[in-house]
């Protein structure tokens, strides 16, 4: 029985190959585009689970309030990491990490340097989590004093092979080479963690700092600590025996209150944005945080265009009922039952949806390079797939047979033998109200794509060209790596003035779309010390405003040779402070942080008061999705924050040679560390690189949601003109015109078309204001998106349906009134 069911399945699909081809289209384009989704949204929903008890492994995070400035921070001390371990039961093991700043790392056989990241972590960091060593033995890779592990990429680029076990490394910060104990697999692209090399922290066992300060270190924030806690344990209470313990050791300055919260450690990529987590970002090459928002809408659009490739294939089913009415006609007077009817036209759906999910692998598999290149991931569709992957995707083939065959199947067994031998075409208002009803949601769905498509891509246009209240082109940053280049950077200035194609040089400790950890300080009026106010620090020279081209408003610029005590503020910190002209006022700064803690200035509780020289106009050193926040800049020669960046303005012409040129400078001037430097503009594009990328992606659902959508709607309108080849034979012999019939014709559909628009328009209203509501700065709203929409998508099915409008009002009608 079954062998026959195949057989006239496969008969029915070959003699309808018109009504075939479109489905297998639809349903492969759907397919393919839902497991493009489903492998970018399954990815970062399963950030950091690589490790094998993940699900028992929490990063602590730390919320202070000193004196009524609250602070979230991702770390704690390193005796917080210690204790935990032997004093809470429900903690089976901790391990604790730290960032260094950059410093040269060399392999002495082979002397280039790296500018790298030193990651320090303690004996236990293999045995919480499983990051595969490649070369090594992880129980004791750590174990050994002055040992490193290093990544296959990091042992590439040092020893061109990853064989290097025993080798020995240089480190800029330490006099004793470092040696290579295990090497590290590269991490998978959904990995939080950059890290290409780990350095054992028995290294500064006998240090100062741990020797001194390292007993009470309770409540700094100077370590990533991680907690694997027992299986059941209950975080919540664990976060509470913390602060029990801490306070059991150590007491609080006055004003200042604490408590701990444990993350896990598979939310640490979507949901950290309000926690301040330096030990982790702070390093160049950091992942970007994931968008929540974003994967909701992504994993939306996945099912949208899964759902509109099904539709396509129920109305079509639906629409040729009558076609197919004898057949079912001979099948039931000769015996066959419904329940035989319903499997056989449910076999048909789930072979043609079979056979779509093979072709959307194939193609899922050629496309994959591309698609991985585009969204820097490193995405797999084979037999070594994580199985929650094809299980999804099996599920969602069988699914989307059943809701596209079912319905059909129903109408069709349940026809009366009687009326359909005798040739009385099937009528069923419910079938005709549930393709409208279908062809109503797919377009509603299209305009929804297509609204937030426009809004999505006008958006990431106002953020990179939108005038951030300075100049950034043409704009070459350059690192200053050593002491000896920041100790002459003076000079380094001068001979880079000097180069004919330099407009100006400037130098300062931060940059605008800095990657590195911004500092704050505490600011305040002299005098007035309870009222401090937070804001952020730059250290600049008198050439910072020319060469970057920012507008002062208010008093003078810098001068090298008085304003090592003076200050320049933006607008928005001048509000904050009442300042509205710059006229020498004095202003406190008692306190600095980098990561989120802020600490006096020195061991002397040193206050720095500086007087306000100048205020400048708010210019976008932060990213738009942030509001701008108070910033003061500070001459170069200050107690808060040392010079780190060489900014020249150049001109459009000759640029290669230019930075030949400026390359030879810095060299001349610092033999030992490499050459570094990025183009301003590019830069501040990283910033929306996420942005840019999701917007493409939407343009790309958008365009399959339409492609589908139009595949049903030209297989409806062929279905349609091919039913009335008589009535269109008719009033064409009694004088109809082309326009007359192709009107007639394409009307019903473009009524549909318009309900569609109605029901979307106020839905896309409404989720294009939550999605603006992630960005601090962002675009309006117009109401020609809107109206731009509604015209594409009728114009779309318009063009669709026209075409089959137009070649059946073309027919001779004599081979019109002859086909009956």
């Amino acid at each position: 029985m079954f062998r026959n069911y195949l057989t006239i399945v496969w008969r029915n699909l070959l003699k309808n190959k018109l009504y075939t081809g479109l489905n297998v289209a639809g349903l492969t384009f759907g397919m393919t585009c839902f497991l493009f989704i489903a492998l970018f949204v399954f990815d970062e929903l399963t950030f950091d689970q690589q490790h094998g008890k993940a699900e028992q492994i929490y990063p602590v995070v730390e919320h202070k309030n000193v004196k009524g400035e609250a602070t979230t921070v991702a770390a704690a001390g390193l005796m917080l990491a210690e204790q935990a371990r032997i004093s809470i039961p429900e903690v089976e093991n901790t391990t604790r990490m730290q960032r260094t700043g950059r410093a040269n790392l060399v392999n002495p056989e082979n002397p280039v340097n790296f500018q790298e990241t030193i990651t320090i972590a303690d004996a236990n960091f293999l045995s919480v989590f499983d990051f595969p060593l490649v070369v090594g033995d992880r129980k004791t890779a750590l174990k050994e004093p002055n040992s490193i592990l290093i990544t296959e990429d990091l042992a590439m680029r040092l020893f061109g092979k990853i064989e290097v076990l025993g080798k020995m490394l240089e480190w800029s910060h330490l006099d004793t080479p470092l040696k290579i104990t295990g090497v590290l697999k590269n991490h998978p692209s959904n990995s939080s963690f950059t890290f290409n090399n780990v350095m054992t922290d028995a290294i500064f066992e006998h240090s100062n700092f741990r020797r001194q300060l390292g007993p009470s270190d309770w409540l700094s924030n100077s370590f990533s600590v991680y907690m694997q806690l027992k299986p059941g344990a209950n975080a919540e209470n664990v976060a509470g025996k913390l602060k029990k313990m801490v306070l059991d050791h150590f007491t609080p300055e006055t004003g200042t209150t604490f408590s701990f919260s444990l993350q896990p450690l598979k939310d640490m990529h979507l949901k950290s944005e309000n926690i301040v987590d330096g030990a982790r970002n702070s390093n160049v090459e950091a992942i970007p945080q994931g968008n929540p928002l974003y994967i909701k809408i992504f994993a939306l659009v996945a099912c949208f265009i899964l759902l509109i490739a099904g539709i396509n294939y129920m109305n079509l089913s639906t629409a040729r009922a009558t076609n197919r009415a004898k057949e079912v006609g001979v099948r039931k007077s000769i015996g066959a039952e419904r329940r035989n009817l319903i499997t056989q036209f449910l076999l048909e759906a789930v072979i043609v949806s079979a056979f779509s999910f093979v072709l959307a692998i194939l193609l899922v598999n050629v496309l994959l390079p591309f698609f991985n290149t585009f969204t820097l991931k490193g995405l797999s569709l084979g037999f070594d797939t994580d199985y929650r992957i094809w299980l999804m995707a099996i599920s969602a083939t069988v699914l989307i047979s059943l809701l596209s065959g079912t319905y059909p199947a129903l109408l069709l067994s349940g026809l009366k033998p009687v009326l359909l031998l005798r040739g009385i075409k099937v009528k069923s208002g419910s079938s005709l109200s549930l393709r409208k009803g279908l062809v109503i949601t797919q377009f509603s769905i299209s305009t929804l794509m297509i609204i937030g498509t426009i809004i999505l891509y006008q958006q990431v246009r106002f953020l990179n060209n939108t005038h951030l209240g300075f100049n950034k082109e043409l704009m070459v940053v350059i690192d200053v790596n050593s002491r000896a280049a920041r100790e002459r950077c003076e000079t380094i200035k001068t001979e880079m003035s000097k180069i004919p194609a330099v407009k100006s040089v400037s130098l300062t400790s931060r940059v605008p779309g800095e990657w590195k950890t911004y500092r704050r300080v505490k600011i305040h009026n002299q005098g007035n010390s309870p009222d401090q106010k937070e804001a952020y620090y730059f250290a600049v020279d008198r050439d910072f405003t020319k060469t970057f081209d920012v507008q002062l408003l208010s008093g003078r610029n810098f001068d090298k040779l008085q304003d090592s005590s003076s200050v320049i503020l933006n607008e928005t910190a001048a509000k904050l402070l009442n300042i509205s002209e710059a006229s020498g006022q004095i202003v406190a700064i008692p306190s600095v942080a980098s990561e989120g803690v802020f600490d006096p200035l020195d061991d002397e509780n040193t206050v720095f008061s500086p007087r306000v020289v100048g205020i400048v106009k708010d210019f976008h050193f932060q990213s738009l999705r942030d509001k701008i926040e108070p910033l003061v800049l500070s001459y170069i020669r200050n107690p808060i924050h040392r010079v780190d960046y060489f900014t020249a303005r150049i001109e459009p012409t000759a640029i290669q040679t230019t930075l030949e040129k400026l390359k030879a400078v810095m060299v001349n001037a610092d033999k030992e560390d490499p050459f570094e430097y990025h183009f301003l503009n590019e830069q501040l594009a990283m910033f929306y690189a996420e942005d840019a990328r999701r917007q493409t992606l939407m343009i790309w659902a958008a365009l399959a949601t339409i492609f589908i959508a139009c595949l049903g709607l030209f297989g409806l309108a062929t279905y349609s003109a091919e039913q009335r080849t008589k009535e269109i034979g008719v009033r064409k012999v009694l004088g109809a015109t082309v326009l007359n019939l192709s009107s007639m014709l394409s009307k019903d559909f473009l009524k549909l078309v318009v309900a569609a628009n109605v029901i979307a328009l106020p839905i896309a209203f409404w989720g294009a204001n939550q999605l603006l509501q992630e960005y601090s700065y962002h675009i309006e709203i117009k109401w020609w998106v809107f109206v731009a929409a509604v015209l594409v998508s009728v114009v779309i099915a318009l063009g669709t349906v026209s075409y089959q409008a137009v070649r059946a009002a073309l027919m001779n009608p004599v081979k019109s009134l002859r086909s009956e």
